[in-house]
């Protein structure tokens, strides 16, 4: 091969710009577009970009210093970009076109774009302020994360290790849950349900079964080092749905059956004893709505349920039905006051620029379980956006639309006051939103996305021991910044319930 015209980097249409863009600074060091502040905002820009959008962007940056972006295109899903100087073009076309061996490729120029007019730059405000770095890879999820305090699991030769994590002082803090105990008990087979100053829950697998339905578990409460064992002596439970749901010092579990007929049993355990509150055929999901009370929500339709907890007044009751199905959205429901909750659901619409595409849009509910009474609210913007190619073909015409849709994971937590913090977690293209900060009373809208922190997707959670919300990565935790330096940076918007 004539030298410089060999591809030196062979990517994947599915790869991010992030990942295959850095491939190229070492294949490629001649290059002043592949280096410095220029090429860390070319990072910041196109780093959760398809490779096609790439390309358009990249090849403008090349163009700028004298050098050429093409493609070998051998026929299939993948790409091989090439950098050559704009002087040797026609001997880089030739080249493939007379000494082209096995397998196939067509050569490909990329044209550079005559670049957009740019919207004003957003705040330059340092987003991630405070970092502390993990030894170790620490995913922080929904399902181990409770109040402040996580509990991570982490291998160590043939045991796994156990450790809870405080996020309640700064920098965190934490504990090897393992180091008083002396019962053989492997960190793999501890749970965190739940947390606070006083004491600690956890659920135990106490039996690993050829099958998950053979696993049994128990629950044992920590103050300190002392341990002890949390409900009615010597019963190992099943498997149960996550997550389980601690109001009160009681744990509410779901257990979903399927033999005979499918059937959702929600289980309350206390520290002495159990039982079965409530059966429905649907899954449910469970939501504490104030003192002694819980909101049991169906799945795959609207129905809903107030249980009351109330010492002598236990009673399962009909609420009035939803507004709309929510189905895996339901995960995301919130209790705002009073007998009212936020609810989420998903439309559909045309795209603005070609009729063709759908998009999935996403709708807040307020709802009012006892009246029935519900206003709601379009979340434009709340999602994912990504430009796209229409062509099927390579012969067709060019159009590239942008399409914005909701498509992911949302995730609603308490914040500070009267605010609350909507995460969304997606694994498109495109960028995308991080998290709104709303407002249940003035129903102001703060939105941080991928623009604003990029090549990172945080979950952020607010700390009240710290008043500060954090951004939790795997290999680190960051503050943001204080919240009226968010407010004066971002502006806030209002979100109109209807």
């Amino acid at each position: 091969m004539t030298a410089g015209f060999d591809p030196l980097v062979h990517i994947d249409w599915k790869t991010p710009g992030g990942e295959w863009l850095a491939l190229l600074p070492p294949s490629y060091p001649h290059i002043p577009a592949l280096c410095g502040p220029a090429f860390e905002a070319l990072l910041d820009e196109l780093c959760n970009e398809m490779p096609e959008v790439c390309f358009d962007t990249l090849a403008t940056a090349l163009a700028r210093e004298g050098f050429d972006l093409w493609n070998l295109d051998a026929g299939g899903d993948d790409y091989r970009p090439v950098i050559v100087p704009t002087n040797q073009r026609e001997r880089f076309a030739r080249h493939w076109r007379e000494h082209n061996a096995a397998p196939r490729f067509t050569p490909t120029l990329i044209e550079a774009q005559t670049p957009p007019a740019r919207p004003p730059r957003r705040s330059k405000l340092k987003w991630l302020q405070d970092v502390h770095d993990y030894p170790g890879p620490t995913s922080v999820h929904a399902y181990n994360y409770r109040n402040g305090w996580a509990a991570i699991t982490e291998q160590d030769e043939d045991r796994w290790l156990c450790f809870l994590i405080d996020y309640n002082p700064w920098p965190p803090t934490e504990q090897d849950m393992l180091e008083a105990r002396d019962d053989g008990v492997d960190g793999a087979d501890l749970q965190l349900i739940d947390a606070n100053v006083q004491h600690s829950l956890w659920k135990r697998q106490v039996t690993r079964g050829a099958y998950g339905s053979d696993d049994r578990y128990q629950y044992e409460i920590r103050q300190g080092d002392a341990v002890e064992g949390f409900g009615p002596a010597q019963i190992q439970w099943p498997a149960f749905e996550e997550p389980c749901v601690v109001v009160d010092g009681q744990i509410y579990e779901r257990q979903r059956l399927y033999d005979p007929e499918p059937l959702t049993r929600i289980w309350r355990i206390t520290a002495q004893t159990s039982e079965v509150i409530f059966e429905h055929p649907d899954e449910l999901t469970l939501l504490p709505i104030g003192p002694n009370r819980l909101l049991f929500m169906q799945h795959n339709g609207p129905q809903c349920w107030i249980c009351n907890q109330a010492p002598a007044q236990h009673a399962v009751i009909a609420a009035k039905p939803l507004p709309a199905e929510g189905y895996q959205l339901r995960a995301a429901t919130a209790y705002l006051e009073g007998d009212e909750v936020l609810l989420f659901s998903e439309g559909t619409r045309p795209n603005r620029e070609h009729s063709g595409y759908q998009e999935t849009v996403l709708l807040a509910w307020r709802f009012n379980f006892i009246t029935g009474a519900s206003t709601r609210a379009v979340l434009d913007g709340f999602g994912s956006e990504l430009r796209q190619d229409t062509r099927l073909l390579t012969t067709q015409p060019k159009q590239v639309i942008t399409l914005r849709t909701f498509h992911g994971q949302l995730h609603v937590a308490r914040g500070h006051g009267d605010w609350w913090v909507w995460n969304y977690h997606t694994q498109t293209f495109g960028t995308h939103t991080l998290a709104w900060f709303w407002n249940q009373r003035s129903n102001d809208v703060l939105k941080l996305s991928s623009k604003d922190i990029p090549r990172v997707k945080p979950q952020i959670r607010y700390v009240a021991a710290q008043d500060r919300y954090l951004a939790f990565e795997t290999e680190y935790v960051a503050r943001l910044p204080e919240f009226a330096q968010m407010v004066e940076a971002l502006g806030s918007e209002g979100l109109v319930f209807e």
